[in-house]
């Protein structure tokens, strides 16, 4: 079935400017951008919330069983009530760093910036500082691994059983972000021309070895990435400066284009709700929620 466009946010409920991410947690919609606003939505789009979060830009969202996590470009990580988004307090704050990724996993909270450094924080707690050697443009967190992206994708191995963090590296390969997991079997990334997608397992034992790649997914820049697993089948929607969503799927080894549709936005975010539901937010704030069965 094609997918389609299913909904959209209301004209006077969305953001003002431009979305920068999107998470679907716990049955409900957050949404980040960049006139500094969190916002929380039902699964039909309409709003239930939204919080002034930062003075500017509003890079990142994660969440954790009763809290939301944000950060911004004005050097703050923030915490906030799921349902009302009642500010709980500031998990970090450092005026000279640009906070542009926030993961949070098994209790530990992950802080990617403009200078490389991810820091860890186990129940909102400072527990270690790690260097990856380039700025965190995207992030994703699985059990121990972490893989972030930029101009590289860089995998860690990550020790968080000790007093102190301990890390290292496991592998590196070319790409850029954005990145994202596909069930808990692969991983798939941006070329570094931006304009294709590279999928790799994810598996440590096979060295994460390259399993696909399309070099011309898209005609301009890939923006966003989402992966899901649905119906036992592994589905990743990408999306970017072109406005067409893209479903693909992986079959015997390969990236197989399912089917795409115009979305009349630039697309920055995507993130997958629930079984065959997508959400997409771009410029001038609009989000548009899209059937993907």
């Amino acid at each position: 079935m094609p997918i389609k466009v299913d909904c959209r946010a209301d004209d006077g409920d969305k953001h003002q400017f431009d979305i920068n991410f999107l998470l679907y947690h716990k049955g409900k919609l957050y949404s980040a951008a960049d006139d500094g606003k969190v916002m929380v939505w039902g699964p039909d789009l309409k709003k239930l919330a939204e919080v002034q979060s930062n003075p500017c830009s509003v890079f990142c969202l994660a969440g954790s069983d009763s809290t939301i996590y944000s950060c911004s470009n004005e050097g703050t990580v923030k915490a906030f009530e799921l349902d009302t988004l009642k500010e709980k307090g500031v998990i970090a704050e450092d005026k000279q760093t640009e906070f542009w990724r926030v993961s949070h996993d098994n209790d530990c909270l992950y802080t990617g910036d403009h200078v490389g450094n991810v820091r860890v924080y186990k129940n909102d707690k400072f527990y270690g500082t790690l260097c990856i050697s380039e700025p965190v443009k995207d992030m994703v967190i699985y059990k121990n691994l972490m893989f972030t992206a930029n101009m590289d994708i860089i995998v860690t191995d990550l020790h968080l059983a000790s007093s102190t963090l301990q890390f290292g590296t496991k592998n590196t390969f070319p790409g850029r972000a954005p990145i994202t997991l596909i069930g808990d079997k692969y991983i798939a990334f941006s070329t570094s021309e931006a304009m294709g997608i590279v999928v790799h397992e994810n598996d440590d034992s096979s060295h994460f070895k390259a399993v696909t790649a399309n070099q011309g997914a898209h005609e301009k820049v890939i923006n966003a990435l989402a992966g899901a697993y649905w119906k036992d089948q592994h589905i990743l929607f990408s999306g970017g400066w072109d406005k067409i969503i893209k479903k693909w799927k992986i079959d015997n080894g390969k990236l197989i284009l399912d089917s795409s549709c115009e979305t009349d936005i630039v697309i920055n975010a995507i993130t997958a709700g629930e079984q065959g539901d997508i959400y997409v937010g771009g410029s001038d704030g609009h989000i548009i929620r899209i059937r993907a069965d």
